[in-house]
């Protein structure tokens, strides 16, 4: 039973405090369109650092030490956690598109961002019990890999163009919004290839290890036996 209550406990964490800042910055100034664009800022990257540390945490344990070890084993609950959070982003922006004369986004992009949010819970929903053991350890790793990286790109897809075409242009503050959040979003998928690669070095070191092993018992059975 404890087990089962932390992934509940994170969520609730992580969607408390997503809903303290958008009330702080509702109450502070106002629930007008622009106020509600920038609870939705806030909210969108306190998400986006519990999703990037759900891809990336067991990548950063892998290639960091014991130091980020925790990490590693904790990318259900910080992904459940980053599900819980994004309810309140979704609900800002279900009320910005209410008071808002016109849609605040374009049809494609609308169609762009909801396929991201499918992809949320859908990992969500199969990180439950023992449903994704219904798929297969390698059903449930071929929708993990697709669903994470379009939500990746979902998220690079906000952050980078900002912070290149826009972010200095604007002023220092704008870019500082966008830039360490595009920044991340880039670097992401390099660390968990740079993972796959030392994991696969050292694998084949052991190989090699065992092997010579092997074959230093055989040449002393050999020499045994003469």
């Amino acid at each position: 039973m404890k087990h089962k209550s932390i992934p509940v406990l994170w969520m609730g964490i992580a969607f408390g405090v997503a809903f303290g800042l958008a009330a702080a910055v509702l109450a502070v100034h106002g629930t007008d369109p622009k106020s509600l664009v920038a609870a939705l800022r806030l909210t969108a990257r306190w998400a986006f650092l519990l999703f990037w540390l759900a891809y990336a945490g067991g990548a950063m344990a892998a290639l960091f030490g014991p130091a980020l070890e925790s990490l590693a084993g904790r990318g259900r609950e910080l992904g459940l956690a980053f599900a819980a959070a994004m309810l309140v982003h979704l609900g800002l922006v279900a009320w910005l598109f209410k008071i808002s004369s016109s849609p605040p986004l374009s049809e494609q992009l609308i169609v762009f961002f909801l396929i991201g949010i499918f992809w949320v819970y859908l990992l969500a929903i199969f990180s439950f019990g023992g449903l994704s053991k219904t798929l297969g350890s390698k059903g449930w790793r071929i929708l993990r890999i697709v669903g994470m990286n379009y939500i990746l790109f979902a998220f690079a897809f906000d952050f980078v163009p900002v912070a290149i075409r826009e972010g200095m242009h604007v002023g220092v503050w704008r870019f500082i919004q966008y830039a360490p959040f595009a920044t991340m979003s880039v670097v992401a998928p390099f660390l968990l290839l740079a993972a796959a690669l030392q994991r696969r070095s050292g694998m084949r070191f052991k190989f090699a290890e065992l092997r010579h092993r092997i074959v230093g018992r055989m040449h002393r059975y050999v020499s045994d036996m003469d």
